[in-house]
């Protein structure tokens, strides 16, 4: 029987998911909630049916792009702040560490390119981005999950070293084909070190 891994994310992971599934075919069965799984309360409300009942070898999960979002043009304000972002990770973690005994396997926030993600928003109103606060976001959740024995997978990293502007589409948050398959690809390297 293939060893079982979960793939848990929102609509970036929703573009590799396919890739680490034909990638990592002989090797393991690759289980993924249906729909983007968003930010990190949704995942608290998630945990049994996400983390925990679809029993897994490696859990390979991220969240942030949805928390850090700001609510709007000229604000500071983050849709879930920093604050409360580390809180519910470390609450999941413990949670998700109480109920299973896979390896969990935390893929960083991914960049955005702000002023194209931006172009598309022109009201006051608007959501806005800061690739600040990725960065921001990324920082505060390394302790916890150094807390917490998580393996760290850097995407963030990977798309700055292979080209944040040439990997991301003209949306300024998600990524062209190829972009999506080399996000694949370096998924699934990780998660083969580890099968």
């Amino acid at each position: 029987m293939k060893n079982r891994v979960t793939l848990i994310g929102d609509s970036i992971r929703l573009g590799y998911q396919d890739t680490v599934r034909e990638l990592l075919a002989d090797r393991a069965e690759i289980w993924s909630p249906e729909g983007n799984c968003m930010h990190s309360v949704h995942h608290l409300y998630n945990i049994q049916p996400w983390y925990v009942d679809p029993a897994a070898k490696i859990i390979h999960f991220n969240f942030g792009l949805w928390d850090c979002r700001r609510l709007e043009r000229g604000s500071a304000e983050n849709a879930i702040p920093v604050e409360l972002f580390t809180r519910n990770l470390d609450i999941l973690l413990r949670k998700v560490r109480a109920a299973t005994t896979a390896r969990l396997v935390w893929a960083t926030i991914t960049p955005v390119v702000q002023d194209r993600y931006n172009a598309r928003f022109t009201q006051s109103q608007d959501f806005y981005r800061e690739n600040s606060d990725v960065e921001s976001y990324n920082s505060a959740a390394a302790p916890v999950l150094l807390r917490h024995g998580v393996l760290i997978n850097d995407l963030y990293a990977f798309v700055e070293q292979n080209g944040r502007t040439l990997l991301i589409c003209e949306d300024g948050i998600h990524y062209t084909s190829q972009g999506y398959q080399m996000l694949g690809a370096q998924v699934a390297k990780v998660l083969a070190s580890h099968i």
